[in-house]
């Protein structure tokens, strides 16, 4: 059993550090048989304790969850069906990056009919095992997911270019079931080219999409949070990400604040 490193408890680590401890005392007492019984029942409990903090953490953050639904107008699922994550399987990007992956801890916006403003977000956790050689690695990453009324260009904002995926990327790339995607010179404005490589369907299209106001945001994002987006549209929802990093709930707010804020910020044409 694993869990991301960047979700875990102090006990965690401790119960970690204790079992990496005993198991190297067991190599200088082999000599012993009575301390390598006590160091191996010893190394025995700490593993122990490692498994059932991992699933009281995994309880936790289901208990944090539900708490949020409840307090922001969502519904909750630790499991969901097929039917309730199709949308977020048009993004070819995102599951070229995390694959493989499994989708859990759902949040759907329960809609009312008499608010003015309507919730058209869709918030997901996807599971993501990573072979690190020695052995899997899993890792989660939580997808902020918006509905929008209008149609905007089909494009893809790697924020983390460095990566390996990102190096497959040349001057173009193309995703199976959607429009060719070209490499974007960033160069307009004052974008993090750095940090940031931007492709598209149509490179001037885009050009005009992205607005001044859009990368400014992005930019005071990255230095509050020190964190690097992923962005993709499939046309008609879009999708904002860190790269295997799920958030407090004081983080979800953040995202999805910083998130509205950009979509704001964009030049959306009403669709046809």
């Amino acid at each position: 059993m694993s869990i991301n490193y960047k979700e875990g408890s102090i006990k965690l680590f401790y119960l970690f550090a204790i079992a990496f401890v005993f198991l190297m005392l067991l190599f200088t007492v082999r000599h012993s048989q009575f301390l390598t019984v006590i160091f191996l029942l010893a190394s025995g409990m700490a593993w122990l304790g490692i498994f059932f903090e991992i699933r009281a953490l995994k309880k936790k953050r289901i208990a944090d969850l539900e708490e949020y639904a409840v307090n922001n107008n969502y519904n909750f699922s630790s499991k969901p069906q097929s039917a309730e994550i199709n949308e977020f399987k048009n993004f070819k990007a995102m599951q070229k990056i995390l694959m493989p992956n499994s989708f859990l801890n759902l949040l759907t916006p329960i809609t009312k009919t008499s608010s003015r403003e309507s919730n058209n977000l869709k918030i997901v956790t996807i599971s993501s095992v990573v072979n690190t050689g020695q052995n899997n690695q899993t890792y989660y990453t939580q997808i902020f997911l918006f509905k929008l009324e209008k149609e905007i260009p089909i494009f893809f904002l790697n924020g983390g270019h460095h990566s390996f995926f990102g190096n497959l990327f040349s001057n173009k790339y193309i995703f199976k079931g959607i429009k060719e995607l070209i490499a974007v010179d960033i160069k307009k404005y004052n974008f993090p080219k750095n940090k940031y490589k931007l492709y598209a369907s149509d490179t001037k299209i885009i050009k005009d999409f992205i607005t001044e106001r859009f990368v400014e945001l992005l930019n005071i994002g990255l230095k509050k949070k020190k964190k690097r987006l992923h962005i993709e549209s499939d046309g008609k929802n879009i999708i904002f990400y860190v790269k295997y990093k799920r958030h407090t709930t004081e983080g979800i707010d953040f995202y999805i604040n910083l998130s509205k804020a950009l979509i704001e910020s964009l030049n959306i044409k009403q669709s046809s």
